[in-house]
């Protein structure tokens, strides 16, 4: 009998850990990002992604000029997915695939424009990116960060 309760109690003190460790995710930053030539349009409520950004961004697309226009932090738990607003038209689907993969759906205006598989590597951004008016585009820049 004692035998019994013993390992009954050295399966509860286990199982919670084993749980942790499985429900870790990943943590996530993601930035809509509009790409021109032209300077920051006055009144609007943009920033400036920063120099290594930009640097990455210059070197595959044509613009001069990247700017953010939301950023959303998010804590994606293992095998669950998540759906993020990032602007009244713009949302992302974010959903694990395999220890080091990250599944991610863009819709714009409600109807799935881009899906994609990639790898997730800390300091490696994944970049989904589509045509605007005017001669400019947007952008939609994924990170891993840290906890």
């Amino acid at each position: 009998m004692y035998l019994r309760f013993f390992t009954i109690f050295l399966l509860a003190l286990t199982v919670p850990a084993v749980a942790h460790g499985e429900e870790k995710g990943v943590k996530l930053q993601a930035q809509l990002v509009w790409g021109t030539d032209q300077p920051k349009p006055a009144g609007k409520n943009l920033k400036d992604i920063g120099a290594p950004l930009s640097e990455k961004l210059r070197r595959v697309f044509k613009w001069k000029n990247y700017f953010e226009v939301s950023r959303q932090i998010i804590a994606l738990p293992k095998q669950a997915g998540q759906r993020v607003k990032m602007s009244p038209k713009c949302e992302l689907e974010f959903s694990q695939c395999g220890p080091d993969a990250l599944e991610i759906k863009l819709f714009g205006e409600g109807k799935l424009v881009v899906k994609k598989r990639q790898p997730l590597v800390h300091g490696e951004p994944i970049v989904l990116a589509g045509d605007d008016k005017n001669d400019t585009a947007w952008f939609v820049v994924v990170q891993s960060i840290q906890e």
